[in-house]
């Protein structure tokens, strides 16, 4: 595997308008995939997520890792603006490395609010240039997330960047409301015991894809503690100094290779 860091898909943004490129081995031809940070939208960068782009170009896929804009510089929609970005430089082939890929559809990912950006990224480009979505404890629905006025009020405030916020700003941001017959195909991993952003989430958007007719898959497991489960390390917060060296659970790795042998 190699990497080529801090391309500037964004150059305007800076630092939080570059990602790094994952290559297998013998990249010519291989399918790439877009990977989707999290952190509540407003922490952390594409070095959080590197666990997921290393199984993804284990799994034969060339890697494009994001960061994007954080809602203290700049409210919603300026990270999902920088995910289709993001998306749509990757499509093009822009960067010298990316043209011996096959880039004509992606796979987007992403975990978190990564999860949330890789939904709603993957609804809203054309659905033939997207090869297939994967979130990982992601929230599909604004409404349902920001649900309890007193707990999440300042959050969403801060989240739009406005006093008030209407119910078609909670539909327009939440990925649920996007899908159409024909969405691409998509995969939900979720911990039934996630309290931060509880399986709902999941079990709505799935069943919306179902509704429309397209395809869509949840899988479900019992993860440690009441955080996302999705790591090794108990602590997801802070377990290890260097996020990049925090391990997937084996339920989430299982359930990544078995939908992506299904593209």
């Amino acid at each position: 595997m190699h990497c080529i860091n801090d391309i500037s898909y964004a150059p305007d943004n800076g630092f939080r308008g570059s990602g790094d490129l994952f290559l297998p081995d013998e990249p010519s031809g291989k399918p790439a995939a877009l990977v989707i940070h999290g952190g509540g939208w407003n922490a952390m960068d594409r070095k959080s997520i590197t666990p997921v782009s290393l199984l993804l170009v284990e799994c034969g896929y060339a890697v494009f890792s994001v960061n994007y804009r954080l809602l203290d510089n700049a409210p919603w929609p300026a990270c999902g603006e920088d995910c289709l970005a993001a998306a749509k430089y990757l499509l093009r082939s822009i960067h010298p490395a990316m043209k011996q890929l096959d880039c004509s559809s992606i796979l987007i990912a992403g975990a978190s609010a990564g999860g949330h950006l890789a939904m709603w990224t993957g609804l809203h480009l054309v659905p033939e240039k997207v090869r297939a979505i994967l979130s990982i404890a992601g929230p599909s629905d604004l409404a349902l997330y920001f649900e309890n006025p007193q707990k999440w009020e300042d959050s969403r405030k801060k989240f739009f960047g406005k006093e008030e916020v209407t119910e078609q700003d909670l539909l327009s941001a939440s990925p649920v409301h996007s899908v159409r017959p024909g969405a691409p195909p998509l995969l939900c991993i979720h911990s039934t015991n996630d309290k931060l952003v509880p399986i709902e989430h999941s079990r709505r958007i799935v069943g919306r894809y179902r509704e429309a007719g397209s395809r869509a898959f949840l899988a479900s497991f019992p993860g440690k503690g009441d955080l996302h489960g999705i790591w090794e390390e108990q602590d997801e917060q802070g377990g290890k100094k260097d996020l990049s060296e925090r391990v997937l659970v084996p339920q989430v790795k299982t359930a990544v290779r078995e939908f992506l042998r299904t593209l």
